[in-house]
């Protein structure tokens, strides 16, 4: 036994180095293919006038239902605030683009857009110019002509970032965006769906410490946050607000307080129960915002 042991030990050392030739011989196996890149287009003409046509319903319809509700005619309505719509769309396509002050270009067009919306069951035309977490009202009738507005949730934001010890305003993109940035020390920035280069809370835009080169994904952050803030916006003054000044109002709120400050809470409820139950990919406002800094596939 002993020897048959020897002869099968013997036998496999001396096939060792031949079957280690045949495998050096042999090519290494295939390594599998790496997945093909995203590849997006910039908008088409055509696809752009789509996306005026859409925001115009998105304005007609919100102010046919407030028009409704006041038993204004609805259809008067519709039209104008299809046309403030339209201003608005042109609004987020500005600020969606890449170039010093678009946001805040971008912006205070949607203003305008915005403002046509609100005012279209209304008797006056009220402007509004938005200011970081304030609003001013242009009123041309009104004693008081020009009425600042402050939202309490917007301005509580940005009070949180600047006492925070890890955030730094930047006062260039500030200005660019037409709304206040905040930079973080770490390139990300984390939020419920991941990590990701920079989100929108309440108006205001939060990035991450920007790299000495930027990649082409992250020039394109600031112009989807900023996309994000006028998208925030319409929600505040076309869809939460006057429903939340009216409610305070059946609750014995002074005319006085209504007149200048607003407390954002509807939004916010509003946006916390459509991101608990969408997916990022599924969200309308992140469509529009890739779609328009990113273009389509």
């Amino acid at each position: 036994m002993r020897r048959i042991l020897l002869l099968g030990a013997a036998g496999l050392a001396a096939m060792a180095p031949l079957a280690q030739a045949m495998a050096q011989g042999q090519p290494p196996p295939p390594e599998p293919a790496p997945a093909p890149e995203e590849v997006r287009r910039p908008l088409s003409g055509p696809e752009r006038v789509a996306h005026l046509g859409v925001n115009g319903a998105l304005g007609g319809f919100s102010a046919a239902m407030f028009a409704l509700a006041r038993g204004k005619n609805p259809w008067r309505a519709a039209l104008v605030g299809f046309g403030g719509g339209v201003a608005m769309g042109a609004g987020k396509q500005v600020a969606a683009r890449r170039f010093d002050g678009s946001g805040l270009i971008g912006r205070q067009l949607a203003a305008l857009g915005t403002s046509v919306v609100r005012s279209a069951s209304e008797d006056t035309m009220v402007v509004m110019v938005p200011v970081g977490p304030m609003t001013l009202e242009v009123r041309p009738n009104a004693v008081d002509r020009v009425r600042p507005r402050v939202n309490l949730v917007s301005a509580g934001a940005v009070l949180y970032y600047i006492v925070r010890a890890d955030t730094r305003i930047d006062l260039g993109a500030t200005l660019s965006a037409g709304a206040p940035v905040f930079r973080f020390p770490t390139e990300t920035v984390s939020t419920r769906d991941g990590i990701i280069f920079g989100r929108m809370d309440f108006g205001t835009i939060l990035l991450g410490a920007a790299p000495p080169v930027l990649d082409p994904q992250r020039r394109m952050t600031l112009p989807h946050e900023a996309t994000h803030v006028v998208q925030y916006d319409f929600l505040e003054q076309a869809l939460s607000l006057p429903p939340e000044r009216a409610i305070l109002r059946k609750l014995g709120v002074s005319e006085g307080w209504l007149r200048h400050v607003d407390v954002g809470v509807i939004s916010v409820m509003l946006a916390g129960v459509l991101q608990m139950h969408m997916d990022y990919e599924d969200r309308p406002w992140e469509r529009e915002a890739v779609m328009l800094t990113e273009g389509r596939r």
